[in-house]
C-alpha cells in the first residue's frame, strides 16, 4: 500500500517484496468481529451491481465480483470456497 501511495504521489515504479503466507497469518491474527461479515449500508453507495451469488462449502455466498473484466481470459473460480479441512491436502488434477 505504501508503494501505491508513493506511486500516486511521486509517480514511477516501486519494487515490493511480500510474503503471501505472512500476509495470511497477519490477517488471521487480526481476529474476528461479531457479525463481521455483515456489511453496513453506506449512504449514497450502491454496492449491488458489484456483487454476485455463488455456492460454497459454507452455503450460498453473496460476494464481490472480480474487479477485472477481461475479454480473452475472464475471471472465474474452478472450485468453490470450502471450510478448512474439507479436503485432503493435494494438488487438484487437471481436467
Amino acid at each position: 500500500m505504501m508503494a501505491k501511495l508513493r506511486q500516486a504521489r511521486d509517480g514511477g515504479s516501486w519494487h515490493v517484496r511480500i510474503s503471501l503466507a505472512q500476509t495470511g497469518r497477519w490477517l488471521w491474527n487480526l481476529g474476528r468481529l461479531a457479525d463481521g461479515l455483515q456489511a453496513p449500508d453506506i449512504p449514497g453507495v450502491e454496492a449491488e451491481p458489484f456483487m454476485h451469488d455463488l455456492e460454497s462449502g459454507f452455503g450460498a455466498l453473496h460476494a464481490v465480483k472480480p474487479s477485472a473484466i477481461l475479454s480473452k481470459t475472464p475471471a472465474f473460480w474452478a472450485r468453490p470456497s470450502m471450510p478448512l479441512g474439507s479436503h485432503e491436502a493435494r494438488w487438484p488434477e487437471r481436467p
